[in-house]
């Protein structure tokens, strides 16, 4: 199975986004990972493997853009299955393999995975029980099938005011189409936070630079 990850960025920490690409390039199932550059300065990484898009300007959407963009570049190369990975988050090594097998033992359109939630430094904070699926999905938890792709024009549909949660609009664009969809409650996906709801979820004094808003998800393009 052909299965590529889209990763829109903007200004992205450069080794946050090394990270991002070396989760993709470890993971035990291969994939290629499609890069898009939303209008900032190209990312360099050493010895990257997949495609790199340079757009000409910032979309000012969350990155709804160069998620629809790297889809169609996704399609284009043959790809059975989209899955996608924001720029300051990263894959466990069995992510895309454990959602491939969980689409095809149970014919599923598209399906999600658990996350953990963890510091900018990277340590881990504690599993995230807001994304599961009822309702709240995460991008980068996110895998859609092939039979699903017509759907990903939901990314670049909407108006701007919902852009920060148009994942949550993909989701129910498929699953509301009647294609079967799923959660599997594997946290593979490590979800790098700044947001004060998420320590106070964990029982953890959130650090003085937290940024404090009623979203517990805390899905937003870095």
């Amino acid at each position: 199975m052909n299965i590529c990850v889209v990763t829109p960025y903007f200004n992205a920490d450069p080794a946050w986004l090394r990270q991002a690409h070396h989760s993709v390039l470890a993971q035990t199932t291969p994939a290629r990972h499609i890069l898009v550059c939303d209008g900032s300065t190209p990312a360099e990484i050493d010895n990257f493997h997949g495609t790199h898009i340079l757009l000409g300007r910032n979309y000012s959407d969350y990155g709804n853009t160069p998620r629809l963009i790297g889809c169609y570049r996704a399609i284009s190369e043959g790809a059975d299955a989209i899955a996608f990975l924001d720029a300051d988050n990263w894959y466990r090594p069995d992510h895309l393999a454990s959602l491939r097998n969980y689409a095809l033992a149970n014919g599923l359109a598209a399906c999600c995975s658990a996350r953990t939630l963890h510091r900018p430094d990277g340590s881990l904070l504690a599993k995230c029980q807001v994304v599961n699926a009822r309702p709240y999905i995460d991008t980068s938890c996110l895998l859609v099938m092939k039979p699903a792709f017509p759907h990903l024009i939901s990314w670049a549909i909407h108006s701007q005011d919902i852009a920060a949660v148009v994942d949550q609009a993909v989701w129910q664009a498929i699953a509301g189409s009647g294609a079967p969809v799923g959660f599997l409650d594997n946290a593979s996906v490590c979800y790098r936070t700044r947001h004060a709801v998420h320590y106070q979820l964990a029982g953890v004094q959130p650090p003085p630079e937290a940024i404090t808003r009623s979203d517990t998800r805390g899905d937003h393009y870095q």
